[in-house]
């Protein structure tokens, strides 16, 4: 994928003759008027993703990108890169939280972990090993961003082609919480520190200390007037690249994720 042909992609809005439809058949089964709360515009939005008013989830799946993140060098988590081949390895094998909780699916991606390991029960889709240290240089080049962006676009179509019906996404990497908040301050020009937490388990020095990672990168890169595929280059993971080709991909296959 080229970065025109990523830009010529046309998302359409959602047509809201099929949101209408829905709730009226919503509204015409023996119930109080908007008795389901909000799982009525869930239902009637799912609906109007789908065009249509036979609604099925029956099969469904959750996608986990996994990848490390060279940030870490600078001591902005708790764990080191090894805990995310670790834990992959245990996603892998369905002895993972989201595997033991989630009645779906759980299809773990190998997007970007720093290993040469083919993990067993993982998808191997790497784009790199792992992204640069963005407090030294920018995560990924364009090439990189453009081909984990393809391989979430590409795992949504096979899902597709299996029968998946509505997706849940989720990401795994030591790591991950200081790329996924770097992009969100600098999407939403939010103070740093209104957005940073401790991810799991950081000291106060430590969050201190990854605050000012992200404050320093944004600033270093002028990210406060950049688009967001600069953002996403600059400071962001694999994971989160992959994530907006599984949204983009899910739009254009009409799959509810």
């Amino acid at each position: 994928m080229t970065k025109a042909e990523l830009d010529s992609i046309k998302i359409l809005p959602l047509e809201d003759s099929w949101y209408r439809k829905v709730k009226e058949k919503l509204d015409g089964i023996a119930k109080p008027l908007d008795g389901l709360g909000k799982f009525e515009h869930l239902i009637a939005q799912i609906g109007a993703i789908e065009k249509t008013t036979q609604i099925s989830i029956q099969k469904k799946a959750v996608l986990v990108m996994c990848a490390d993140n060279g940030v870490v060098e600078e001591q902005v988590s708790q764990s080191g890169k090894e805990v995310t081949l670790a834990v992959a390895k245990a996603m892998g094998v369905n002895n993972s939280s989201v595997g033991k909780m989630a009645a779906v699916d759980v299809i773990p991606v190998d997007i970007g972990i720093d290993t040469d390991e083919l993990i067993p029960g993982v998808l191997p889709r790497k784009v790199a090993k792992g992204t640069k240290n963005f407090a030294k240089e920018p995560a990924m080049t364009e090439e990189e961003v453009l081909k984990a962006i393809e391989t979430g676009i590409q795992l949504v179509q096979q899902c597709h082609r299996e029968g998946y019906e509505i997706l849940a996404t989720g990401e795994m990497g030591i790591g991950n919480t200081t790329t996924s908040t770097a992009v969100a301050a600098a999407l939403l020009d939010l103070a740093v520190e209104q957005v940073t937490g401790k991810g799991a388990g950081l000291t106060d020095e430590a969050l201190k200390r990854k605050c000012r990672v992200i404050k320093e990168a944004i600033e270093k890169y002028f990210l406060r007037d950049a688009d967001a595929f600069t953002i996403l280059k600059t400071v962001g993971g694999l994971d989160i690249a992959g994530l907006t080709g599984v949204f983009i991909g899910a739009a254009i296959e009409q799959i509810p994720v």
